[in-house]
């Protein structure tokens, strides 16, 4: 017989995982009266409290580590760091270009409980090696079936934006993921588009900054919006009009998703924090 877990709890109760996760680990962020009757349901269940996770659980050392091997967004760091704090774990970060090589020294060393990867690619081979050393890990921007989670809402994110331009009356919009060096000529080989997406903030500024070269009028001619905002999207006339996200938001919830794993084994996949469009000059 199948031996119950907190998702069978959460699916019974009509709960997040978490909220049930909190509930029988006696955390705030539930009611009493929630508490008691994930309690109820938990005993008609025969669920019992992992006993491996809560061995692991009193062998810890208090420290999360995160390796930076390229450019992010330092905001969710903070995020990271706020809500570890809150529990007096530690964030143990390095800045290194071979991360795999410090994930595996840490690991082997016990120097961290667990691991947060931000923005990995698709085929990361970090996620891989993580994997396969069996690291508790939380990966924010990607997914993987044995790792929490803290996923993007790129369907609204799309959403969001293509709303905005075709109120504006654009039927013809363009996707650019090329930098900023490509930008120029990207823009340039378009034919018959009022409006272009740019993957890069950089390139977007580069476009805006130069549009006499190309012999466009920004918007009349051609509406502009970055992807991702940043503040090159402010220091640029017109200002750029970019889609902003709470980065903090989802270091937080990658930290707390981490620290509820250690406690119960349960891997989760969360969505992130907000999007929201921030209109300027160049629509």
């Amino acid at each position: 017989m199948k031996r119950p877990t907190i998702g069978d709890i959460a699916r019974r109760a009509g709960l997040s995982k978490a909220a049930v996760s909190y509930a029988l680990n006696g955390r705030p962020g539930v009611s009493e009266e929630t508490r008691e009757r994930v309690s109820r349901i938990a005993h008609a269940l025969g669920w019992r409290a992992n006993i491996a996770a809560l061995a692991l659980s009193s062998e810890r050392v208090g420290v999360i580590g995160l390796v930076v091997a390229g450019e992010v967004p330092w905001p969710t760091v903070e995020g990271i760091e706020r809500e570890l704090a809150h529990d007096g774990v530690v964030l143990q970060l390095a800045i290194a270009k071979d991360a795999e090589e410090t994930y595996q020294d840490w690991w082997a060393s016990g120097r961290v409980d667990g691991m947060l990867l931000i923005d990995p690619s698709p085929n990361d081979p970090r996620i891989a090696l993580l994997h396969k050393l069996s690291v508790p890990t939380v990966l924010i921007g990607a997914s993987h079936p044995d790792m929490s989670a803290v996923l993007p809402d790129t369907a609204g994110k799309c959403r969001q934006v293509t709303e905005h331009l075709t109120q504006r009356g654009h039927t013809k919009i363009s996707h650019i993921a090329a930098g900023p060096d490509e930008a120029l000529a990207a823009t340039r080989d378009l034919k018959d588009v009022t409006a272009v997406i740019y993957e890069d903030p950089m390139a977007a500024a580069k476009v805006v900054a130069h549009a006499a070269v190309l012999n466009k009028r920004i918007p009349t001619d051609l509406a502009v919006i970055a992807w991702d905002d940043a503040p090159v999207c402010r220091t640029v006339y017109p200002e750029i009009t970019a889609v902003s996200h709470d980065h903090a938001a989802d270091g937080s919830l990658a930290a707390r998703l981490l620290l509820d794993q250690l406690n119960t084994g349960v891997h989760e996949h969360r969505g992130g924090g907000r999007d929201e469009l921030q209109i300027r000059g160049t629509t």
